[in-house]
């Protein structure tokens, strides 16, 4: 490590002879000045990486060498050397940028250890972290080894997605593919795991709740608060989306995160369809055919009857919506309608919004160059997703609802993964187009790969014939087929994909925000 060249400002400069040494000896090479203007005239002629600056100097005090030092040289780190603990004297130090303020009498090692968290800080956080993460490491083996439940594959998640986030601050690649490689793990394991209990969790109370249970379980409860209930979903929102944004929903509310499974496929027309009917979608199709289209690939037609489902179930459940309202957001004029509604929303019992932003994104980035290299990678996804939060319309009428008082309850309807791994499928024409799942006859794929449906009145799915059935893809594997492998390849590969299963897909957030007094 080269030198390191420190200034020290003192008036009584002559006792810090041993303080010197003492730095000299550990390998720093010291200059000191008794006075605020010979420091300014040295910062002009020469380079430090570090000035250490007494506050209680006459003439000209540390506040005001430090603005001047300020001019010259905006990034070198300052140190202020003080015997006021003052809260007023350190505010003013602290908007004037110092790293850091040690309180008279000093003693080396405060100066040793100052030296260091501004120096040695992302070292030492690196070596911290990465003791810990193999600690999470151990114990998450551990786990997968005792063979986790539906409930244990919850808390697994949330760790993993805490550790994305962690990850993201100190950018260390070796440990960043560490986590890649866990993950990768995991989603195997949950893939099988999935696998083998879905069909079960259908037929008992012993499971998850899932997308049908969001409406009887988290907004029937809330109906009868006085203020309207806003239950608003963001379509294609990770867990890990949903961390980014967090802090700033702590800011205005009261955060109660609870964890739901979505039901198979993971994708829009099934999923949303099943938040707002209570129904699976076999179920759907039998009792509302006029609102389950004959082609899965027609998402938009699927979803038209939302809020249509959506008043069925809430009567079912005995609840009379006749003050309520539902939104879709797809475009900023859209969002920016909700902000002026918001207001005369009051006396509403329930209001729906459900944003496609998220959703949006995913899709486009498949299509646009610019949007990959924005965003190549699910840390850059999670930065992209706080950057858009922050200024959006959904972030402006969250601070009216706020204002409102009501309550809030945000979730979404599926994740996303992105997708690394081809898996050949055969089909025929009729066969679905999308990418993670399939819906189709005589459909034929690796099994090692992905989940092949058979009989789909079993996992909730309607079929077009007797010999239709589905196929779902596991882990981060996408649906190639034979003949188009590699112009298949280079359109899907490294894109964010949903309609299979992953935890990224199926394991999703769902908070209640409570306005703060």
């Amino acid at each position: 490590m080269q030198q390191l060249r420190i200034l020290w400002v003192d008036d009584e400069v002559e006792h810090l002879k041993p303080f010197v040494i003492f730095l000299n000896d550990r390998g720093y090479n010291v200059r000191t000045v008794s006075n605020g203007s010979d420091a300014i005239d040295l910062v002009l002629k020469e380079k430090f990486d570090l000035i250490l600056l007494d506050e209680m100097m006459p003439g000209m005090d540390g506040l005001t060498t430090l603005r001047e030092i300020r001019k010259i040289n905006t990034a070198i780190p300052v140190v202020m050397v003080t015997k006021s603990e003052e809260e007023g004297l350190m505010d003013d130090a602290i908007a004037g940028q110092i790293a850091d303020y040690l309180i008279k009498p000093v003693n080396p090692n405060q100066i040793i250890l100052a030296i260091k968290k501004i120096f040695q800080a992302d070292e030492i956080r690196r070596n911290k972290i990465g003791e810990e993460y193999t600690k999470f490491s151990a114990e998450l083996s551990q786990n997968l080894f005792a063979s986790p439940n539906w409930d244990e594959w919850m808390n697994i998640y949330r760790e993993i997605c805490n550790w994305d986030l962690t990850l993201d601050e100190i950018n260390d690649n070796a440990l960043s593919q560490t986590h890649f490689l866990e993950k990768m793990n995991c989603n195997s394991e949950f893939s099988n795991y999935v696998s083998e209990n879905y069909k079960s969790w259908l037929k008992s109370d012993e499971r998850p709740n899932m997308s049908f249970d969001v409406i009887s379980e988290y907004i029937i409860p809330k109906l009868n608060d006085k203020k309207p209930v806003y239950f608003i979903v963001l379509d294609c929102m990770r867990l890990d989306q949903y961390f980014a944004i967090e802090p700033f929903l702590k800011e205005m509310f009261d955060v109660d995160l609870s964890l739901y499974f979505s039901i198979l496929p993971t994708a829009t027309p099934y999923s949303r369809n099943s938040i707002f009917s209570g129904l699976l979608p076999v179920d759907i199709a039998r009792d509302y055919p006029e609102y389950w289209v004959g082609s899965s690939d027609l998402d938009n037609s699927r979803n038209r009857n939302e809020h249509q489902l959506l008043e069925a179930h809430v009567r079912d459940l005995g609840y009379d919506l006749e003050q309520s309202k539902y939104v879709k957001v797809f475009t900023m004029d859209e969002g920016n309608f909700i902000l002026r509604k918001i207001e005369t929303w009051d006396n509403d019992k329930l209001i729906v919004l459900v944003y496609n932003f998220l959703d949006l994104l995913a899709h486009h980035r498949s299509k646009s160059q610019i949007l990959k290299e924005t965003i190549p990678d699910e840390s850059a996804l999670r930065a992209f997703t706080r950057h858009w939060f922050l200024h959006s319309a959904f972030y402006e009428a969250l601070k009216l609802i706020k204002k409102q008082g009501a309550t809030v309850v945000l979730t979404t309807d599926h994740g996303s993964i992105r997708v690394n791994r081809a898996s050949q499928l055969v089909g025929d024409k009729e066969t679905t187009t999308t990418v993670r799942y399939k819906q189709g006859r005589n459909l034929s794929s690796n099994d090692k790969h992905a989940l092949h449906i058979k009989e789909p009145e079993e996992y909730g799915l309607p079929s077009r014939s007797m010999i239709e059935n589905y196929v779902l893809a596991k882990d981060d594997y996408y649906f190639v087929y034979p003949n188009s492998f590699h112009q298949y390849m280079k359109l899907y590969n490294g894109t964010f994909q949903h309609g299979g299963i992953s935890m990224e897909e199926m394991i999703l957030p769902l908070a209640v925000l409570k306005p703060k007094e």
